[in-house]
């Protein structure tokens, strides 16, 4: 049960950044003489996610050692967003941060491993 809540907060975590950055051309405020916010569908739907996955991430804290789930929890999702941004939104990806990547995973196994 444990592993299926973290796989459900990096999912809505990640989802919720992707949702975020494809919603982010849409966002609008507007002073005149009142204040309105226009916010598109994926924005609105970014925020429904990452508000999910903060809810999710406050039962990660309360079941696992802080530690444990916060650098595996934290690295996987940084992992998972730099690849969508350079296979999806076609963001550069550098020696450095595959490096970087590669790095990370191992240091998530090498946790893991603690447990």
């Amino acid at each position: 049960m444990k592993f299926l809540l973290t796989a459900l907060y990096i999912v809505l975590t990640t989802g919720g950044l992707f949702c975020f950055k494809l919603g982010g051309n849409n966002l609008s405020l507007s002073f005149k003489n009142e204040i309105i916010f226009k916010i598109g569908f994926m924005t609105t739907l970014g925020f429904v996610l990452y508000l999910c996955s903060f809810l999710l991430w406050q039962k990660l804290l309360a079941t696992y050692d802080l530690s444990y789930i916060v650098p595996i929890a934290t690295a996987i999702v940084q992992v998972l967003v730099v690849l969508l941004g350079y296979f999806y939104f076609k963001e550069s990806l550098s020696l450095i941060n595959v490096i970087g990547i590669v790095l990370v995973i191992f240091g998530v196994i090498l946790i893991a491993l603690k447990k």
